[in-house]
């Protein structure tokens, strides 16, 4: 019988992002997740350790469920903040 993994791959985080309208992305150089929306590259949030209130910066740094936990933060803020973008264009007096 096969043993369950405790971690997800990269790849697997990528496509749960990609099902729920958004691309997730990891950038070597500073080494931390962020989230964009896939109809407004504009818009993006970083994806947040839910223990730590930290940036992740390792797919291991999380187990599969601290995994799906921290991108469905990431989701929610993502919505929250293209809702919000639109909002201060109204506010705009022409």
């Amino acid at each position: 019988m096969p043993r369950e993994n405790k971690h997800l791959k990269l790849e697997e985080l990528e496509a749960y992002a990609y099902v729920n309208g958004a691309e997730l992305s990891f950038y070597p150089p500073t080494g931390v997740f962020t989230m964009r929306d896939r109809q407004d590259s504009e818009t993006w949030v970083w994806v947040i350790n839910p223990y730590t209130q930290e940036r992740v910066k390792r797919v291991r740094e999380l187990d599969k469920s601290s995994w799906i936990f921290a991108l469905q933060d990431a989701l929610s803020r993502l919505k929250n903040a293209g809702e919000a973008l639109p909002q201060t264009k109204s506010d705009e007096k022409s």
